[in-house]
């Protein structure tokens, strides 16, 4: 059968109009089996975002949230409706499929590799084709045997998912050690008996006698607002460059894709525009996006320590904000960090990328091992879908 046969794809609201508050899913909200749903007032949402029902299977369209699984069903909303991102898909079954037998057939590596193949679209921004939704093909069992091979993969991937949020505990704490680390170095410094004074900024607290405390608008020369550097910095023989955009990490790609990417220099630092904490130190050959914030760094200040510094910055502010704003130059202007002097800034440098080294290499190790349960995961519902593993 093709999906279109038993599933209605973004169905339409036809009920009538209310004023109460219904439940709300941004794309960031969307997680693989789970749904963080906020609130929103019927008429804000009619309309304007996408409309669902409790029982309805919602899958991220768009890449790289559809690669992550987050695909959910919307149950216990407000109201028992909600709307969310344009960029999700709305899949309601009729009585021929269980919902939750359809939430399986998503994560298999068929449905999943036949999704990603159909994606289209530029700047990184690739969605799945409707029309592969609307047509893809499938064995459907009868509905006790669709129960039963939903109960079998409930019980035993909640064992696995079990020792997945083991491991991203373990990983979320080297992380906020990292955070600790870099804030103590740039902060304090390397030497625990130095005199201290209060800096009179509440994120740094106290800084040594001999530090000062600086604007990030005085440690530059310029940004890239209104310019962009000359395509002499790469050449045209040249094919492998870094392409940066804001949040994700830089990808090799060929310049001549896109000639309208803007081109870094050795003393640059690339600053994200989107409220995160991304701060790149670009390698010489590479480019950058419109999300991108070109700054060229002053030589008495050593750029890798600065990037140390806002990102400790950019992380408490978004820790204590609500809402994060789009960050621009004049955002980025004031932001105050604990500055010494020059040598002591790469002493600093070089104690920190040995001791992050040390935590990302941690991180990574869990990271390994995250994949590796996600892939089990995966291994185990193919087997069960298909039939290759009786239940």
């Amino acid at each position: 059968m093709r999906l279109k046969d038993f599933c209605t794809l973004n169905p339409q609201y036809k009920g009538d109009d209310n004023y109460c508050e219904v439940s709300f899913v941004p794309m960031e909200s969307l997680r693989n089996g789970t749904i963080d749903f906020q609130e929103i007032l019927f008429a804000e949402g009619k309309g304007k975002y996408t409309y669902f029902r409790d029982g309805d299977l919602l899958v991220a369209k768009v890449t790289p949230c559809f690669e992550n699984g987050n695909i959910a069903i919307a149950n216990d909303m407000k109201e028992g409706i909600g709307f969310g991102s344009s960029e999700i898909f709305v899949l309601r079954m009729d009585n021929k499929v269980l919902n939750t037998y359809m939430f399986y057939i998503t994560q298999s590596s068929k449905f999943q590799d036949g999704a990603c193949a159909t994606m289209c679209g530029v700047g990184g921004l690739k969605r799945i084709s409707p029309l592969f939704m609307r047509t893809y093909e499938l064995d459907i069992p009868s509905l006790s045997v669709q129960q039963r091979m939903v109960d079998y993969l409930d019980e035993k991937l909640a064992k696995i998912d079990e020792r997945i949020a083991v491991l991203e505990k373990q990983k979320n704490a080297y992380a906020r050690l990292k955070k600790s680390v870099i804030h103590q170095a740039v902060t304090r410094g390397l030497n625990p008996n130095v005199p201290l004074k209060d800096s009179g900024i509440e994120w740094i607290g106290m800084i040594p006698e001999h530090w000062e405390v600086f604007r990030f608008k005085d440690v530059y020369h310029k940004s890239n607002v209104g310019e962009s550097i000359d395509k002499e910095y790469c050449t045209d023989n040249e094919t492998d460059y870094l392409f940066y955009t804001a949040g994700i990490i830089p990808i090799h790609t060929d310049f001549k894709e896109f000639p309208q990417w803007k081109y870094t220099n050795r003393n640059d630092l690339l600053l994200a525009r989107n409220g995160t904490s991304y701060v790149y130190l670009p390698i010489y050959h590479s480019v950058y996006s419109d999300h991108i914030i070109r700054v060229d760094i002053k030589k008495n200040f050593y750029r890798k320590y600065i990037r140390y510094c806002l990102q400790q910055a950019i992380s408490k502010e978004i820790v204590d904000s609500v809402s994060i704003p789009t960050w621009s130059i004049p955002i980025w202007n004031i932001q105050l960090m604990p500055i010494p002097s020059f040598d002591e800034q790469q002493a600093i440098v070089g104690y920190l990328d040995d001791k992050c080294a040390k935590i990302d290499n941690a991180i990574e190790n869990i990271g390994k091992q995250i994949d590796a349960s996600k892939r089990l995961k995966r291994a185990l519902i193919n087997e069960v879908i298909t039939g290759q593993r009786a239940v």
